[in-house]
């Protein structure tokens, strides 16, 4: 029990030293550049909607060269409520990024290691697949070069919430139905296409572990794990039911075209298997890419090696089967060849890049690799094969958990001047709303503009959603809001509904007044089908909390 007790917390520390040589840049002052350098800006956008009582978020109001957009009704939010939490605690922005960046790191740790311990029932092959997963380079990708920060979410979620789905197959407890569905409600609000496409891989897995058992037994996971993803839905129906319905308000189409589209980015074999050519780059057409994309040659060759040794014993060598067909199937979809499948389904589209399914693929190899920590040989060689892939590990891939460079920067520098104007501007067309043209050629005014005739304004507020003024109008006039139009934009001339123009000014809002004094009052409403989700979420989450908690014979 001692020797035990002795190993595992020395396998924790080796663990925790090995993740903490991954996150130490993130330990200095400062920020570090990043593909996808836009995260600053969407803090401070959520900071304002939180301080201006706009929830849930949907509406950035700087975004959009100044005129605003509905970020938030489309662009996955928990991580942004996340981090502006840290920021109300009192860290800076910048700050708040790499501290929850750093939260991750181990989260995403800590699943590998609960889910390779379950997968295996071995703590020491959780040990072992989550060093792996710790030095997985596409995680190394996401965290330093491309900065897909909702990605590298959904790469710390899933192995939890793969955890808890074996918890449910292997033992059906009820309590951990509730864990899976807060998991997989985070998933759903975290990245929403990761959380579509991991179904299948949970599916694969339910089917496989319920084929040996019971009838009964299989009835009873079914109805937990059913249970536990209709909750998840009704947790994240605020923002999936818009997100998903209302796709027609916006230019959406950008989010797959010219560079977006898939068919420009799969990996050649080479990229996929073998190449271990680090780079700060981007994936470019063709086979020229500035940056490592693909899986890395040790995270398939072990497993490969776990399954020649697991030929005696059939139980391991089905598991390890499962598990590299997983993670092969995962790699197919990164190549060329599996184009049809590309084809043949619409919504993968929207994955944009092939070589994001390298995200599960990792993951399954991962705990392929655990199988090392059941391998049945003499524990001085166990450990001492363990010690040379934990040093594989580090010559190989150790050196991509860096940035590019290091910059001295503060929250100040990094949303003021050039850098105000790249972050106002930066993917303006993705959810530019559809009444608007692409790009749009000059930055809104911070102030409504006069566009005709003479207004006197005596007072001017505004806030994430809304404006209002009190004017003086000499006569006749138009008025530009310098606000985007967005289903349900609404405007109150002194407290009475009034119909505005929008279309005439590529998308702007603007409002003609006769001569008069006036209080002019914009807000935008939740239209029908947000109000729906609203509700879902609002009224169905203490039901389903009501209904968990309910002594029933439902969940056991």
């Amino acid at each position: 029990m001692f020797k035990q007790k002795l190993l595992r917390f020395l396998l924790s520390a080796i663990l925790f030293y090995l993740v903490f040589l991954t996150i130490k840049p993130l330990l200095s002052g400062g920020y570090y550049p990043m593909h996808d350098d836009i995260h600053p800006m969407r803090v401070l956008q959520m900071d304002k909607c939180v301080r201006d009582f706009q929830f849930p978020c949907r509406w950035v109001p700087d975004m959009g060269y100044g005129y605003g957009y509905p970020q938030f009704n489309y662009y996955a939010p928990l991580p942004y409520y996340a981090m502006e939490a840290i920021h109300l605690l009192g860290f800076t922005i910048l700050g708040s990024i790499k501290i929850y960046l750093i939260f991750l790191t181990f989260l995403s740790v800590w699943g590998m290691y609960k889910a390779g311990s379950k997968f295996w029932n071995n703590k020491t092959a959780g040990y072992v697949s989550a060093i792996f997963y710790t030095y997985l380079p596409y995680k190394a990708v996401n965290l330093y070069v491309r900065g897909a920060l909702s990605e590298y979410t959904a790469q710390a979620l899933i192995p939890i919430t793969l955890y808890y789905v074996l918890c449910i197959t292997n033992n059906g407890k009820k309590q951990n139905v509730l864990k899976l569905t807060i998991a997989l409600s985070a998933l759903f609000l975290s990245h929403n296409i990761s959380a579509l496409f991991v179904i299948p891989y949970l599916a694969a897995i339910v089917v496989w572990k319920l084929k040996t058992l019971s009838t009964s037994d299989r009835i009873t996971i079914i109805k937990n794990l059913s249970f536990a993803f209709a909750g998840s839905l009704i947790l994240s129906a605020f923002f999936l039911l818009p997100a998903f319905l209302e796709r027609g308000l916006v230019h959406a189409g950008t989010l797959t075209s010219n560079y977006f589209d898939f068919r420009g980015h799969f990996l050649s074999i080479f990229q996929i298997l073998f190449s271990n050519s680090w780079g700060y780059g981007s994936s470019v057409y063709g086979e020229n890419d500035q940056i490592m994309l693909g899986i890395g040659l040790i995270f398939w060759f072990f497993p490969l090696m776990a399954v020649l040794l697991s030929m005696k014993k059939r139980g391991n060598l089905k598991k390890l089967i499962l598990l590299n067909l997983l993670a092969w199937a995962s790699l197919f979809l990164t190549h060329i060849r599996s184009s049809f499948i590309w084809e043949g389904i619409p919504l993968m589209e929207y994955i944009q890049f092939p070589w994001r399914f390298n995200l599960f693929a990792g993951i399954f190899f991962c705990i392929a690799v655990g199988y090392f920590g059941v391998l049945k040989i003499v524990n001085n060689i166990k450990y001492f094969l363990l010690t040379v892939l934990v040093v594989l590990l580090l010559l190989f891939n150790g050196s991509f958990f860096q940035p590019d460079h290091w910059s001295d920067i503060s929250d100040s520098e990094k949303l003021s001047g050039g850098n105000w104007d790249l972050a106002q501007t930066v993917s303006i067309n993705d959810y530019l709303p559809i009444d608007t043209s692409l790009s749009p050629a000059k930055k809104a005014s911070d102030r409504p503009v006069v566009l005709s005739g003479s207004v006197d304004f005596v007072s001017f507020e505004k806030g994430t959603d809304w404006q209002r003024w009190k004017v003086n109008v000499s006569g006749d006039a138009v008025v530009s809001a310098e606000i985007f139009y967005f289903p349900n934009w609404v405007i109150y001339v002194d407290k009475k509904k009034v119909d505005y123009d929008y279309k005439s000014y590529n998308g702007v809002i603007t409002l003609g007044l006769p001569a008069g004094r006036y209080e002019v009052i914009l807000k935008l409403n939740d239209t029908p089908i947000r109000i729906i989700g609203n509700m879902i979420t609002l009224i169905g989450t203490p039901l389903f909390l009501a209904l968990y908690f309910k002594k029933s014979h439902f969940l056991k």
